[in-house]
C-alpha cells in the first residue's frame, strides 16, 4: 500500500502488535496483531462423518472437534474448536491442511477429498487469513495422531460429537454455515 507505514510496536516469538499509518486514507494509528510464524495464514478444519444410529435420523452426521486448552480462551478448562495450524511460510495452503489433520486428528486424506470453503478473518483487531476446509471422514480409518511435541498439542485430542454447539471456536461456525452454503446437507 502506497504512503502507508507499518510499524512494529512488539515483537514476540509468534506474534508482532503492529500500527498503520496512512493519512491520505484517515487512517491514523489503527494497531493490529500479525501472525509473524506464518505470515498471517491459519487452516481451519471442520471434519465430519455420516452418522449411521438409527436413533438420530434428525442429525444424521458427527463433527470431529479439537479439544483443548487455548490459553487465552481459558486456562482452567479445555474448550471444544476445529483443527487449526499456521501455513508455514513458504508451504502450500493445502498440504498444511493435510500435515495438521494427521497430526492433530490421525486421519490421512487425498488433495480431491478436501472441500474448500473459502476465507475468512476472525476479528478486526487482527490481519491473520483463515483458509476453512472440510472433509467427509465416513469411510477413513483412524490413525495414530502424531501431535507436533509441544506440551498443549500433547495434552489435547479430537473428538466426535453430534451437536457444533458444544464448540467456542468461531471458526467452527463459519465452517458448518459455508457447508451448508455448499450442499452438504445435516
Amino acid at each position: 500500500m502506497e504512503n502507508t507505514i507499518d510499524e512494529i510496536l512488539h515483537k514476540g516469538n509468534f506474534t508482532s502488535y503492529r500500527k498503520l499509518i496512512n493519512k491520505e486514507k484517515g487512517v491514523n494509528g489503527y494497531e493490529y496483531l500479525h501472525e509473524d510464524r506464518c505470515n498471517g495464514n491459519i487452516i481451519s478444519i471442520l471434519p465430519y462423518r455420516l452418522n449411521n444410529d438409527i436413533v438420530r435420523r434428525d442429525n444424521p452426521y458427527d463433527f470431529l472437534l479439537r479439544y483443548e486448552m487455548t490459553p487465552c480462551w481459558d486456562m482452567e478448562k479445555n474448550v471444544y474448536s476445529s483443527i487449526t495450524g499456521g501455513v508455514d511460510i513458504g508451504d502450500d495452503v493445502v498440504e498444511s491442511v493435510l500435515k495438521e489433520l494427521k497430526e492433530e486428528a490421525g486421519y490421512t486424506v487425498t488433495k480431491d477429498e478436501l472441500i474448500y470453503l473459502g476465507t475468512c478473518f476472525g476479528t478486526k483487531s487482527s490481519d491473520t487469513t483463515y483458509y476453512l476446509f472440510t472433509v467427509n471422514l465416513s469411510y477413513k480409518e483412524e490413525g495414530e495422531a502424531t501431535g507436533d511435541g509441544s506440551y498443549l498439542e500433547d495434552q489435547a485430542h479430537c473428538e466426535w460429537v453430534d451437536d457444533i454447539s458444544v464448540a467456542e471456536d468461531p471458526l467452527v461456525y463459519t465452517s458448518f454455515y459455508r457447508m451448508t452454503r455448499e450442499g452438504i446437507t445435516f
